[in-house]
């Protein structure tokens, strides 16, 4: 069973919300409704009051990795798509202007994403600040304050890393009071955020040891670690390739984790049971709604395939040239729908396509006529199944999002090899990605290995897309290697700012003491 801490939030939400607005100043009026009397200051009186709301900033993580995030990091790349079908799913251009890279301080996607950044951090930082005078002698709680501080500072380094990463030059403040920050350069906010993992990651539990799942524990510290330092000459100017092994080191040498059997076993549906998947967020059903990559991918006209209740939306595609990346012979091409659709596996019952295919068999081919189609594209581009597709569930599904999992960390370890090597493999790097790509080809098959001829690192790229597709890190792999503003399908040049997103213009006129990044 999953780790029920994903069943409290919106109360906590609330508390914090009610925080929030009795800090602020108001009139004389003293004849005001009071609607509640719960505030921080008397809330934390029983051990269930303090766990919910050390379960908070891991909660939030549900509303904010895919729903948000993930489009943030993905729609920008080479990998995903959310294309216009026969004139419907423009969306007041949101998703053109993330694949045309023409976006401005304006867009609302992006504004929602810098709030959401941040209200993480805020729950963070006022639990923190809370933590800090609450006595633990009094309460019988199943983690020390120790650990459950370094977990939550962890939690706030990753929401940090995540609004480095997109957004660049961004405020960093430890408390709840601070009045208009001012943005730090990029490489200040990543010195911030390593110390932090640093002063922290000694203090964390471990897998395996209580109440562990979907938690920071040591070993996800130092991949947060490894991933950071990977991309360090992106976000500080200074490579830190020496470091990025260290860290990625600590993770496999630890002994926590194994390769699964199979390429899609960490995002099965039941994936809590994967031994590969080091940090996860856990979603239910139920209980902890909002991973609904099934609603985004699938056609509208496959919804009696999988028996969902409604319709899937359709929205998002893959390029043709990203799809060419997966060989026939490449179990990990299974991931994608493509070809003629049918209801059962017989392929007696074809199912059949709307708009533009109207009255004929749905046809999925890996072709996109055009990025804006005003007469059809129901079946241009091919759409993306790596989570597993459970029946009858469409709007929230079960699957765990992974934001960590081992081999990710043997694909660090081994770029950090070859970096340092002067962008060659050696044995160890060809080693490390040919014991993740050996499970994806039938036993004997000569494409399951590199050499280390033919690993460069052009290949190296093409075998990230193929290996973490639809993972959200597409665009630190597109960035860090020189390919992310280049021109592709539908998609000119771009410039050189365009590698991070601008500070959203509400922001900057909320807050005088933020800058404009440099380009916007």
């Amino acid at each position: 069973m999953k780790n029920r801490f994903i069943l409290i939030y919106n109360k906590l939400v609330g508390l914090f919300l009610i925080s929030f607005l009795t800090g602020i100043s108001g009139c004389n009026d003293l004849d005001e409704n009071v609607y509640s009397s719960t505030t921080t200051a008397n809330y934390y009186q029983t051990d269930d009051q303090v766990m919910a709301a050390y379960s908070l900033p891991y909660s939030f993580l549900q509303f904010l990795m895919y729903d948000m995030h993930w489009s943030l990091v993905t729609f920008g790349t080479d990998e995903a798509v959310a294309t216009v079908k026969n004139n419907q799913g423009f969306e007041n251009g949101r998703w053109v202007q993330f694949h045309q890279h023409t976006w401005t301080s304006s867009l609302d996607w992006l504004e929602w994403n810098w709030y959401n950044y941040f209200q993480g951090i805020g729950y963070c930082n006022q639990f923190l600040e809370v933590l800090e005078g609450l006595d633990f002698s009094e309460y019988s709680l199943p983690i020390s304050k120790e650990q459950m501080t370094a977990e939550i500072k962890m939690a706030r380094a990753l929401y940090y890393y995540y609004a480095m990463d997109t957004y660049g030059n961004i405020p960093v403040t430890e408390s709840m009071t601070a009045v208009n920050p001012e943005n730090w350069d990029r490489a200040d906010v990543f010195a911030w955020v390593e110390n932090e993992i640093l002063q922290n990651k000694d203090l964390l539990g471990e897998k395996g040891e209580g109440n562990w799942y979907g938690k920071f524990t040591r070993t996800a510290a130092h991949a947060l670690l490894a991933r950071l330092y990977l991309n360090a000459e992106v976000y500080s100017g200074t490579p830190r390739w020496q470091d990025a092994v260290a860290a990625a080191d600590y993770v496999i040498n630890s002994g926590k984790y194994t390769l699964d059997d199979t390429w899609d076993a960490p995002f099965k549906v039941n994936n809590q049971y994967s031994n590969e998947n080091i940090f996860v967020v856990p979603y239910d059903f139920n209980f902890a709604p909002g991973f609904n990559m099934t609603t985004q991918n699938l056609p509208g006209a496959m919804k009696d395939v999988f028996d969902f209740p409604d319709y899937p939306w359709g929205k998002t595609v893959t390029p043709e040239a990203f799809y060419r990346l997966f060989k026939e012979n490449d179990f990990r091409i299974n991931q994608w729908i493509v070809g003629p659709q049918w209801y059962d596996e017989e392929q007696t019952q074809p199912v059949w396509g709307w708009w533009d295919q109207d009255g004929q068999q749905l046809v999925i081919r890996p072709e996109i006529e055009m990025l804006m189609n005003p007469n059809g594209g129901y079946g241009d581009g091919v759409r993306n199944k790596k989570y597993e597709i459970e029946r009858g569930m469409i709007w929230n599904m079960n699957n765990d999002f992974v934001v960590f999992r081992l081999a990710e960390m043997m694909f660090i370890k081994a770029e950090a090899l070859m970096r340092i090597n002067g962008g060659a493999a050696n044995a160890e790097a060809v080693d490390l990605v040919n014991q993740v790509r050996e499970r994806s080809f039938a036993p004997g098959d000569p494409d399951a290995v590199y050499t280390t001829a033919t690993l460069t690192m052009e290949e190296f790229l093409n075998e990230r897309g193929r290996e973490f597709a639809y993972e959200a890190k597409r665009r630190e792999d597109m960035i860090r290697f020189g390919k992310y503003t280049e021109a592709r399908w539908e998609k000119p040049e771009s410039g050189a700012h365009r590698r991070i997103f601008p500070i959203p213009m509400n922001i900057l006129t909320a807050n005088p003491g933020l800058r404009q990044n440099p380009g916007y």
